[in-house]
């Protein structure tokens, strides 16, 4: 048996290929980074570049088609951004191997975090109050007159990418054409949203035709960059709340496949809302693994056509940390000038203090992964510890939905040009 994985450098991808070998296959990875440290792991038995999943999307799918067509897999599986491309080619790739996944308009639409608060009130889940301004000039004469913390987000992106929480209504205008014009969102002006202050809520869901089969809840305790992103230290929860809005979207949506959402959770009233929505599989998978909800071996049953019972409730007060990042968190924390003394010594003793809590990535069977990602940060931390660090990661993460739009058109328009130019 044999399984196919684009897999982007990190930490949920490294957990797919260890339990895809643990469950008996023979596991390829395609990725876009020369030093993926998953391609180092002792799961893998081969690896390959393709071009950048940024620069070059259709270059990425070609490799990825071409070795499907040669290899004999018995599924391809996409972990992270590169499934948004892929579910493109599906009709495609179906031809060569079995792949689980929603048609491209249907991801791109969920992740598209306008369109998103749209589902929501239709499926009755409550969003914070969000507007979503038709141009850079009507946003800010908006923001001029509000006088509240909001966050200023765009309707695509991913861990964050381009997220602003403001605090100082005086500073909204200049924050938000800082972030248009760093991530040229000119066309598709950033929505400007409640700030709603409370713990954050995650979840991450197995479906099958608007079934959830399986899923974890767990509380962000630490993100990276600390406005909001990945969590760093996280922790399983009872959030019944959450598990009845997932299961109205999920629903309406007639979803199949991994999906993940995040709410934050009013700590005056106790409320959700939801803020976004990942249609795709997450780190919360991990945890999930080890508080005894195995969402990759249902996976996997599924896509070879088993039948999938619900999976167990998941064991509460888990914890998993994710050691490079947690640390970037303090790192964060640390040179943050909004932040008293005070409140700088009283984030390093929470980081500092130990409780029973798994690790993502280490594993004593399986250490390369982990030398090689160490020597990745040492090489490159200076780049890390500069104000756009963080972004080193995600350049091999993103994928720009619009970018590949508008490419798709322009090269579907030649095609049909060129077909008129030989019809008799």
């Amino acid at each position: 048996m044999k399984a196919l994985v684009t897999t982007p450098a990190s930490p949920t991808s490294l957990f797919v290929v260890r339990r895809l070998k643990e469950l008996g296959y023979k596991v390829t990875v395609v990725d876009s980074h020369s030093r993926s440290f998953v391609s180092y792991s002792n799961a893998v038995d081969k690896r390959f570049l393709a071009p950048s999943l940024l620069y070059d999307p259709q270059g990425f799918a070609q490799t990825v088609i071409d070795e499907l067509k040669r290899g004999d897999y018995s599924f391809y599986f996409p972990v992270l951004e590169c499934g948004f491309l892929m579910s493109y080619y599906r009709d495609i790739i179906r031809q060569y191997t079995k792949m689980i996944s929603m048609s491209f308009e249907e991801i791109t639409y969920a992740h598209n975090k306008g369109a998103m608060r749209e589902y929501a009130k239709a499926a009755g889940v409550r969003t914070p109050l969000t507007a979503a301004p038709d141009s850079v000039q009507s946003a800010c004469k908006l923001l001029e007159e509000l006088d509240a913390p909001v966050v200023i987000k765009p309707r695509i992106a991913c861990n964050a990418h381009g997220q602003k929480i403001v605090r100082d209504p005086k500073q909204a205008v200049w924050e938000y054409r800082k972030i248009v014009q760093k991530y040229k969102l000119e066309e598709q002006p950033p929505l400007i949203q409640q700030y709603i202050k409370g713990p954050l809520i995650c979840t991450v869901n197995l479906a099958v035709d608007g079934e959830i089969k399986g899923n974890v809840v767990f509380q962000a305790l630490r993100t990276v960059p600390t406005s909001g992103g990945t969590s760093s230290y996280r922790i399983t929860v009872d959030a019944p709340e959450a598990e009845l809005f997932d299961a109205r979207l999920i629903k309406h949506f007639n979803w199949t496949g991994f999906i993940s959402f995040d709410y934050m959770q009013d700590e005056a009233t106790g409320q959700l809302y939801l803020i976004d929505c990942n249609p795709r599989i997450a780190p919360g998978v991990i945890l999930g693994h080890f508080a005894g909800v195995d969402l990759m071996g249902a996976f996997v049953d599924l896509i070879n056509g088993k039948e999938i019972q619900r999976l167990p409730k998941q064991k509460n007060g888990v914890r998993c940390k994710l050691q490079f990042l947690d640390l970037g968190w303090l790192l964060y924390s640390l040179t943050d000038s909004t932040l008293s003394g005070k409140e700088k010594w009283q984030r390093f003793r929470e980081w500092a203090k130990r409780e029973p809590t798994h690790l993502d990535m280490e594993d004593i069977r399986d250490m390369k992964p982990w030398f090689a990602l160490w020597a990745f940060l040492l090489r490159n931390l200076g780049k890390l510890l500069s104000p756009e660090g963080g972004e080193i990661f995600l350049e091999h993460f993103l994928f720009d939905e619009e970018k590949f739009r508008k490419e798709v058109v322009q090269v579907e328009a030649a095609l049909a040009a060129e077909r008129s130019l030989v019809q008799p």
